[in-house]
């Protein structure tokens, strides 16, 4: 006579790895568009052990997260102090950014951005950084947030220090969030009007080589100015975070849109926020019109060519 208990332990054993298989053998990730923030005791993504700290609790977290979806590598921007914290933890996976321009000495979710209080980083600073490896990115870039022209001449020196050292540069590309999307105080300054595409033309025209990733590419009228860009310069990509929070249809119109105008090869995956990359991947996975190659170019294959990652994942 079989034991019941023997019988549902072997079957939770199975199912458990089933599941590791399911795991190992899933399409690998690549996220260009991870936040570092502080740390926090009360988050609503993880939970403090016995004896951790909540900044080992947040990374902890985080890299349990890009295990379990296979994201071999990510891009994370933020603070300094934020990021090198978090980027330090997996410097092989872990590619640093530089958010800015802040306002009054805060980023949109009204956390600090740099230490002496100020919206900018110190373009020395920022040179040592790159020439060290510790990051490879500047963004994203918060211009909508603060009412600052792309354009502005202070960002030049920003885009001509990318373009030397190779930096990707990460753009809000869009008209949002709505003023109920942001926190409470943020943005006294937001102007939707400068998110728009087109606005990087002159960016583009005098740095044609420089690596553009435009956030947040899914409105209609965004979406066709994105595509004039793809169209001219072939170091710019798109993605279409936040796509837990944008209907799912509006999001795969936008993906079908530069599918169906041959720029397949120029979309990347990105998560945005904490906890949205299980959604978010499913998005991608459920586009009705892509192939299973198509599929694994926007979650990995475009964004490995983009960052000059070996495909052998």
């Amino acid at each position: 006579m079989f034991d019941l208990r023997v019988i549902l332990s072997l079957l939770s054993a199975l199912l458990l790895w089933s599941c590791t298989v399911a795991q190992t053998t899933a399409s690998p990730v690549i996220d260009v568009h991870l936040h570092a923030a502080p740390s926090s005791t009360a988050s609503r993504w993880y939970s403090l052990a016995t004896n951790e700290t909540a900044d080992a609790a947040q990374t902890r977290y985080l890299l349990d997260t890009l295990n379990v979806h296979s994201i071999v590598r990510a891009v994370i921007g933020g603070s300094p102090a934020d990021v090198e914290r978090i980027r330090s933890a997996d410097p092989t996976r872990l590619i640093g950014s530089v958010a800015f321009p802040c306002s009054d000495g805060v980023d949109p979710n009204l956390s600090p951005c740099f230490e002496n209080g100020g919206d900018w980083p110190d373009l020395d600073w920022l040179r040592q950084e790159a020439e060290a490896g510790r990051i490879g990115a500047i963004g994203e870039l918060y211009n909508v947030y603060a009412g600052i022209a792309p354009n502005d001449i202070r960002m030049w020196p920003y885009y001509a220090l990318a373009a030397k050292y190779n930096l990707m540069v990460l753009v809000h590309a869009d008209a949002g969030p709505p003023p109920e999307g942001r926190v409470a105080g943020c943005c006294a300054d937001f102007d939707e009007s400068l998110a728009f595409p087109a606005l990087y033309e002159p960016i583009l025209a005098r740095h044609p080589q420089l690596r553009l990733v435009l956030y947040h590419v899914f409105r209609p009228d965004f979406v066709q100015q994105a595509l004039a860009l793809l169209d001219k310069y072939p170091n710019v990509m798109v993605e279409t975070s936040p796509m837990t929070l944008v209907p799912t249809p509006l999001i795969h119109s936008a993906i079908k849109t530069f599918v169906q105008a041959g720029h397949e090869d120029r979309i990347v995956f990105g998560s945005d926020y904490w906890g949205a990359i299980t959604g978010s991947i499913e998005v991608i996975e459920s586009a009705p019109f892509l192939s299973e190659k198509q599929k694994r170019a926007i979650l990995h294959d475009n964004a490995a060519r983009f960052l000059s990652i070996d495909k052998k994942h």
